[in-house]
Formats: C-alpha cells, structure tokens, sequence
C-alpha cells in the first residue's frame, strides 16, 4: 500500500475511533504506532515511540504544565477565588448587571493566575451562581455568564493550552502569553458588554449589589485579592522584561500562591494534598494526549499527507479569509465531538502548515485557535464547562446551553477581528524583551 493510501485510512480510522468515545489521547498513539508499525515495521514504531516519549518527557518547558495546573489548584483549594469576587464586586457593582459583570472581572482574575478553565467555571460556579439568582438574575444568564466567563483562563496568561500549543509547534511561550493578553482583555470587555444588555434578565441596579461585608471581613479579603493581583504581575511581568522563562514563571507563582494561602490563613495541608492529587491526574490526561499526538503527527510526515494536504488546500481557488473561516466551522465541528486538547493536537499536524503557507504568524495561530477552543468548551453536545457547572450548581445543561448563546457570539466576533487585524494579538509579543 502506498504511505500516502496508508496515511488516509490510518487518519480515518483514528477519527472514527474518537467519535466512537475512545480516550483521544491513547487512540493518538496507538494510530500513530499501528501506522509506522504498517509503514516500516514494528521495530521502527517502538523505536519512534520510544524517543517521543523520552523527548518530551525530559523537556524542561514541559514543567511549566504541572506547576501551572499546581498553581490553579492551590488558588481553587484555598478558596482565594473568594477575595477576587469580592474585589470585583466593589469595583464595578454599581453599573447595570453588576454583579454579573463582576462576575466576569472575577474569573478572567482568576484564569490569569490558575490557566485552568474547569477550576474556573467550578469554583466561580459555586461563588457566584448562588449570588447571582438570590439577587434576580435569571438562572440562564448567571450560569452563562460563569460558563462562559471561565474560559478566559485559557487566553490570558497563564494558560496551559498555550503552553502546549508553543511547546508543539516550537514557539516561543513567552511571546504566546503576551499574545493572550489583549485579546482575553477584549474578550472580557465583549462579555461584560453582553451580560449589561441582557436586561430582561436582571433587576434594577440596585438590587444587583450583594450584601456589604463588615470592614474587617472586607480588609483581609481585599488584601487577599490585591496580593493574587500582584502576583500575576509578578508571574507575567517577569516574562515580559525577560526576568526569567515561563518554566521559571510557573515555579514563582506556585511559591507565591503558598505564601499569599499561608499569610491570609488560608493554608491547610488537606487542600494541598488534593491539590497535589488533582495536579498528577490533570497533568498525565494532558501529557497522554500530547505524545500521542507528536507520535502520530510524525507518522502522518512519513506518508507525506500532511504535504499534500497543504498543497490542495493552497491550491484552492479561493480567499485566505475563506480558508480561515473554514477552519472556524471545522473546529466548532470538533469541539462538537471531543475535548478541547483532544482537538488541538490532532488539528495541528494539518492546520499549523496550512496558517503558516497563508502568512499567518504562529503566535496569532496560537491565539486564534485558543478563542477556538473556548468556544467549543460552552458549546453543544460536550461542552466541557457547561458539564461542570451543571454539577456544580445543580441547574441542567439544557438551560446553561441557552444562556450560554449570546456569549458564544460575542466570541465570533473576537475571532472576526483578530482574522481582520492579526495586530490585536501580535502587537504586545513585538514589544516585549526577548
């Protein structure tokens, strides 16, 4: 059979697979082993296994996934999310929708320094959903505004899907992470936006304010806000002027999130145990995924289809413009049928060639398809957020889903304007000290 022959069925078959329910990133590997053990025989797949596994298992930027995911647990487990919604809540719970736009402030703080959308969406699910129905707020907009404002941890820095995504295609994490900023800034001001125009949905101004807090509750809450506030100043900023790498960065945050836990007695060493379990079990689902996508996406090189994929696809008689919206419904097709992670390993070997051959730069494809990915993480049938939140707050899916609608077009119109002005994404990278 020739490789090119073997590389499509090879690629069939693993999607089928996927959409059947089976593990992404096992079906991955053993795609990727069952091709070079068909293409070259079984020695050289154990081979090429082998070396995947200890490349990226010795990777030093790889360290960065654990620390980060560590970083977000300990935030989660010491319920520091608390002084964050607090804080919001005294800044901008006055404006019309308030408390769902503190909401927002809320978890795009605590995205920033966790990168996880799940811890996101399941401790502000339990925060703030509760808060939010008492004073009003139809139960469709509050847990739409907590689903959907929860993905934003995976935009701004620092974000675990961006580190892969950089870890992957060889680019620079740093430059990834400032790439994040603007665009979660602007993805967060769309979402406000959309919660204070969903008037039917709440009550007057008023009413949307929470109860008022004693003095001394509210000081060391807003000590507690403003040291996790530093703290991504200090994580991001450091990047930034090139104080140290984002391996290094995530090794800051985890010490400085024990230390902000300890000084605000907050620390107690069951969380840090659960946090430690979480942390081992998140990062080695992550770890599975990515070698087994790096063993079949190297597999998919031998037989030349990802070349000859990328030769009709510039071939075609159409607009860059066309090719990339294209690409939106294909990944809003996938983020139908399988996790986030899932979909941007096994898009990449195609999708990373075809962006670059329009003139994309990596960078803003990095960005673009982590807007992607969070629209597909509050979208039907999986819709990973909206699971949790269910779980979380007890309301069914169905009425998250709907609540989640007007969100999900705001997104669209991010992803509009970063294909219109790559800018909004690349400007900041472009400044930064490398």
């Amino acid at each position: 059979m020739e490789p090119l022959t073997l590389g499509a069925l090879v690629m069939v078959g693993m999607l089928v697979l996927v959409i059947a329910g089976l593990p992404v990133g096992l079906t991955l590997m053993g795609a990727g082993a069952l091709g070079y053990t068909l293409l070259s025989g079984p020695t050289q797949a154990l081979t090429q296994v082998g070396l995947v596994l200890w490349d990226n298992g010795t990777n030093f930027v790889l360290v960065a996934v654990p620390l980060f995911i560590l970083m977000g647990q300990l935030i989660f487990r010491t319920g520091l999310a608390d002084h964050l919604f607090t804080l919001a809540q005294r800044l901008v719970g006055g404006l019309p929708g308030g408390l769902g736009v503190s909401t927002v402030m809320a978890s795009s703080a605590f995205g920033a320094v966790t990168g996880s959308s799940v811890a996101a969406v399941a401790t502000m699910g339990n925060i703030a959903v509760p808060e939010m129905v008492k004073r009003g707020y139809s139960e469709s907009l509050a847990t739409g505004t907590v689903a959907s404002a929860a993905t934003l941890a995976i935009l701004i820095p620092p974000s675990i899907p961006l580190v892969i995504y950089g870890v992957w295609s060889e680019t620079s994490i740093g430059a990834l992470f400032m790439a994040g900023i603007v665009p979660g800034l602007l993805l967060a001001l769309f979402f406000a936006v959309t919660v204070m125009l969903q008037r039917r949905h709440y009550p007057a101004r008023g009413a949307t304010r929470a109860v008022a807090k004693p003095s001394s509750s509210l000081r060391d809450e807003l000590h507690g806000a403003l040291a996790v506030a530093l703290l991504f100043v200090v994580v991001i900023g450091g990047i930034y002027i090139g104080a140290f790498t984002p391996t290094e960065a995530s090794g800051v945050g985890v010490v400085g999130v024990v230390l902000i836990a300890v000084g605000t007695g907050r620390f107690q060493w069951q969380g840090l145990r659960l946090a430690l379990q979480e942390t081992v079990r998140t990062s080695a689902s992550i770890f599975l995924v990515l070698m087994g996508g790096v063993v079949f996406s190297r597999f998919l090189v031998q037989t030349r289809l990802t070349e000859h994929m990328v030769g009709w696809v510039s071939g075609l008689a159409v607009s860059p413009m066309m090719i990339m919206l294209a690409l939106v419904l294909l990944y809003l097709v996938l983020g139908a049928i399988m996790d986030t992670f899932g979909m941007l390993i096994l898009t990449l070997p195609l999708v990373l060639p075809i962006t670059k051959g329009l003139g994309y730069d990596p960078v803003w494809t990095g960005i673009f398809l982590t807007v992607l990915m969070e629209i597909a993480m509050i979208t039907p049938p999986i819709g990973l957020n909206v699971f949790v939140l269910e779980r979380a707050s007890g309301i069914p899916s169905q009425r998250i889903f709907g609540g989640v609608l007007p969100f999900v077009i705001a997104a669209l119109v991010l992803l509009v304007l970063l294909i219109w002005v790559p800018d909004i994404a690349l400007w900041l990278p472009q400044t930064m000290q490398r």
